[in-house]
């Protein structure tokens, strides 16, 4: 009931009523947590994110963390005019913490993250939904410092996803490079860097031991770091694709003329179910069906870069549309739990290809259940509709 309440009154606008309510029951109930978590959103809704750290220290508390520090951070970007621009940049920072769970910077009462890495901050562990209604402001408990690099570095960062380390975290690099600076510096990086992260590092000529590694889910302090800012919109990801093709091109192995059909057969979620009869229903079109999962980054680009079609379903082996050549067509394979994510549309554009997105709600589980990483399957009528068109846009025979 004293949820549906401070619902109620939130919902009609009526903020000091639902807060006055939420002191009323702390008034009679002490420490309840219930009212100290509502009552400091409320607060933090409303503006006030000095005096909703102060209740959210007393949650802390009541959670058995008592070593981490609860600070107001306001959202900032590194430069916000070329942003705007769609320049890509990148900016010398000194005395900052960055947490390596989501590789935010805070520094001075700002927290840059938007044009750094751009995860979602409401789910950080060390924010953990305090965030703002309008975005703008956060709150964090921090933990101590893990540890001090005093060495100036390059804020390279990690991300265990695929696409996010090729996305995120790669492409900005660009900036460095036309800049001359890619490899002035060690990178900073997560100490749990995954084989497929270090061939990336080596194709780019990083000598991956010249490195420094942090242990993941802390937070450090820098000295001075360089950070390039992610690429966040289309005149600077067309850049960084350009650049990460120019970087690439000598492990193009054929003119751009492959049929790929990507396999999504070596991951445990997200399953295109009837993949088999989807495979029968174009390789006698001259396709030919790749694992990403089963091969080394250089095959993977390989392999892309010398495609003229590509079938794929959503997921991160498709980040490698990044090497396709322009006029590439693609066929994106989808469903509607994450029909609404349209990073590969993006990335088309950017690149200079064409792509459809073949829609499915056809799950394995009712509709209530579905979630955004459900099995689907996919009409193969529609697919195949979907090919005749992107055959005729790439004009490639088959090999």
């Amino acid at each position: 009931m004293f949820h549906a309440a401070i619902d109620l009154l939130a919902g009609a606008g009526a903020h000091r009523q639902a807060e006055n309510l939420c002191r009323a029951r702390l008034r009679a109930r002490g420490g309840d947590a219930a009212a100290l978590v509502r009552l400091a959103y409320l607060l933090l809704d409303s503006g006030r994110a000095a005096l909703a750290a102060d209740y959210f220290r007393a949650i802390d508390r009541l959670d058995g963390m008592p070593d981490c520090v609860t600070e107001v951070f306001v959202t900032q970007r590194l430069d916000i005019e070329r942003v705007r621009a769609g320049q890509p940049h990148y900016r010398w920072l000194t005395d900052v913490r960055i947490d390596t769970a989501y590789w935010t910077i805070m520094k001075d009462g700002m927290v840059f993250n938007d044009d750094i890495h751009a995860k979602n901050l409401a789910t950080s562990p060390f924010i953990r939904g305090r965030v703002s209604a309008d975005g703008a402001t956060v709150i964090a408990a921090l933990p101590a410092n893990h540890c001090d690099i005093a060495e100036e570095c390059i804020m390279v960062g990690g991300d265990d996803n695929y696409s996010h380390w090729l996305f995120r975290n790669m492409l900005k690099l660009s900036t460095l490079d036309h800049a001359g600076l890619l490899h002035s510096l060690p990178w900073l990086v997560n100490a749990d860097l995954r084989g497929y992260q270090i061939e990336y590092m080596r194709l780019l000529g990083q000598d991956p031991e010249k490195t420094i590694r942090v242990e993941r889910n802390t937070v450090i302090h820098c000295a001075r770091v360089l950070v390039p800012a992610l690429h966040v919109n289309k005149p600077a990801i067309s850049i960084g694709i350009q650049w990460m093709r120019e970087r690439m091109a000598h492990l193009r192995t054929a003119p751009a003329t492959r049929r790929l059909f990507v396999s999504r057969r070596d991951n445990g979620r997200r399953k295109v179910l009837n993949e088999d009869a989807l495979f029968a229903a174009v390789a006698p079109l001259g396709f030919e069906r790749v694992v990403p999962g089963e091969l080394s980054v250089a095959e993977q680009i390989a392999a892309f870069s010398s495609a003229g079609v590509v079938v794929a379903a959503h997921g991160a082996a498709l980040t490698n549309m990044i090497f396709a050549p322009p006029g590439t067509a693609f066929v994106e394979l989808t469903s509607t739990a994450i029909e609404h994510i349209d990073l590969f549309r993006l990335l088309s554009r950017c690149g200079g290809q064409t792509m459809q997105t073949v829609c499915s709600d056809d799950y394995a589980v009712p509709a209530h259940e579905v979630q955004m990483h459900s099995d689907y399957r996919v009409d193969a009528g529609a697919l195949r509709r979907a090919v005749d068109i992107a055959l005729t846009h790439a004009a490639a025979p088959a090999r």
